[in-house]
């Protein structure tokens, strides 16, 4: 029998400005999405295992581990190299916070996505920030070198607000803002299907030599400057110019200009250039221009952002 139940629970993320450049320290725009993942414990005195089992979005059971306590040993799983990557996390948790799993009373742990795990909106980051919160530490010594990335994600999960975030010397500055543009009701994700490796993308930036203080120092003014936009037009030029600065340095063309050459709107690239959201903006006759290409997943912002 189960009881002393114990909940967490933090919302998704998308990126709007400052990709790759919040690892040089520029200013980038986070929003948190209205879904996000759950992560409930109880505990059961009668068993010294760990039962996990995690849920999609349509509550189907999509991973199994269980792990024998308090050595978190691997007794079986359904996925080896999730079940590794998840114990990792769980033995990092329990080194840095002694307690945690400690004994050999047994529990069971449910996740619940609300999200397709697909559509890059964070199904690390929020099970990185429950597990932290589970176990009494900080998410971002969780975090450590177990995903390589700036830890803006982190910030944003923890936050009911849309956040600045900045790295000054390797520590995270976070400033919650309130983001309500007037035009909001003309902006929309759209999913590329396919989900962008967000490591594989940090590390093809940080290849780059060509990365200029003038750069960075662009990419923090369009960041500053985005919540203040009155009208969809300015809001529009001053991405557009952010897509073509990342552009230039990673030598590859927009999401537009690849796919999308002829939408008279803003198209731009969220987080990882080259999957996962791009953010659109309104135009007639824009919902049958993406079906027809094959895009089939367009939702408002309203819908999307919290």
């Amino acid at each position: 029998m189960y009881k002393h139940k114990n909940f967490f629970y933090s919302h998704g993320k998308l990126l709007l400005t400052g990709e790759y450049f919040i690892l040089y320290g520029a200013y980038g725009l986070a929003l948190p999405t209205i879904k996000g993942q759950s992560l409930t414990i109880l505990k059961n005195n009668f068993s010294s295992y760990l039962y996990w089992i995690s849920y999609d979005e349509i509550n189907n059971p999509w991973f199994k581990v269980i792990f024998k306590l308090p050595s978190l040993e691997i007794y079986y799983d359904t996925e080896k190299k999730i079940a590794k990557k998840l114990r990792d996390l769980l033995l990092k948790s329990k080194k840095i916070q002694k307690n945690f799993l400690s004994n050999t009373l047994g529990m069971y742990v449910k996740t619940k996505l609300e999200f397709p795990i697909n559509w890059g909106l964070g199904s690390s980051s929020t099970l990185i920030y429950n597990i932290a919160k589970w176990a009494k530490i900080s998410p971002y010594m969780l975090l450590g070198n177990n995903f390589p990335g700036s830890g803006y994600d982190i910030a944003c999960v923890s936050n009911s607000k849309p956040i600045i975030y900045k790295l000054y010397k390797k520590k995270p500055y976070i400033i919650p803002i309130n983001f309500n543009p007037p035009f909001k009701d003309k902006l929309f994700f759209l999913y590329l299907n396919k989900k962008q490796n967000t490591c594989d993308g940090i590390q093809f930036f940080l290849s780059k030599k060509n990365i200029s203080l003038q750069n960075i120092e662009s990419i923090s003014s369009i960041t500053k400057k985005i919540p203040f936009c009155k009208t969809l037009e300015e809001f529009e030029k001053l991405l557009l110019n952010h897509e073509m600065i990342i552009s230039k340095i990673l030598n590859i063309p927009t999401i537009k200009e690849i796919y999308f050459t002829d939408y008279l709107g803003l198209v731009k690239s969220l987080g990882a250039w080259g999957g996962d959201f791009v953010l659109i903006s309104y135009r007639k006759g824009m919902r049958n221009y993406f079906y027809n290409k094959g895009f089939h997943t367009l939702i408002s912002f309203e819908n999307m952002i919290l």
